[in-house]
């Protein structure tokens, strides 16, 4: 447990290790993307209802699995917002449900990455990790507060694990190639290279 609760520590701290502008910037780039996914979905058939995929957690998995849990939360948070009034009647408890999307994803994949598995085995893991997470949240909210009929719940659930096994293989290949943490380092190590040269020509 101890290991564990190192890992998971060593793991956050290297999220936060980014500048600060780097990580906004992330964030903040990957939620816009999220809110202009949302338009975009494609129909298919559940139970006899027509419903709609959408591609809004391509964005949101690539936070969690790229950055950590912290960045896939805001992302979750931010990145779902238009998608409140997307139904009838609007769903405030969306903007949480992505949010807690994002963290259980980032935070489940920092116990499973150093583990001798295929990159994508612990990501789909990871993101099903995460759906059970959100299962009960979205399951009695939406039937006990917003009101949605049980037979729309369920489809409901079905179309958000379509959707997250989706976003996990077409974010897998994204951060095979690239590594998000990484990257912002090395462009802040690279931007800080003039003032360091600078500073020891003024010596």
């Amino acid at each position: 447990m101890k290991k564990v609760h190192n890992n998971t520590a060593g793991a956050l701290l290297q999220e936060l290790s980014i500048s600060k502008t780097r990580l906004i910037a992330l964030i903040a780039l990957l939620s816009a993307l999220s809110n202009a996914l949302m338009p975009l979905s494609i129909p298919i058939t559940l139970l006899g209802v027509t419903t709609r995929v959408h591609m809004i957690q391509i964005p949101i998995l690539t936070a969690a699995l790229g950055i950590g849990p912290i960045a896939g939360a805001l992302v979750g948070l931010i990145g779902a917002t238009s998608m409140v009034y997307s139904v009838t009647p609007p769903n405030p408890f969306i903007i949480f449900y992505n949010g807690l999307l994002g963290f259980s994803a980032g935070l489940f994949y920092l116990l499973l990455r150093r583990r001798p598995h295929h990159m994508l085995v612990s990501q789909l893991v990871a993101v099903i990790g995460a759906y059970l997470v959100q299962t009960p949240f979205i399951w009695f909210l939406n039937t006990t507060v917003v009101g949605i009929p049980v037979i729309v719940a369920q489809i409901i659930l079905a179309t958000l694990f379509l959707e997250d096994i989706a976003s996990t293989l077409v974010v897998h290949p994204i951060l095979y190639r690239i590594n998000l943490i990484e990257r912002a380092k090395n462009i802040l190590a690279t931007q800080n290279q003039p003032a360091v040269a600078t500073a020891e020509e003024n010596k």
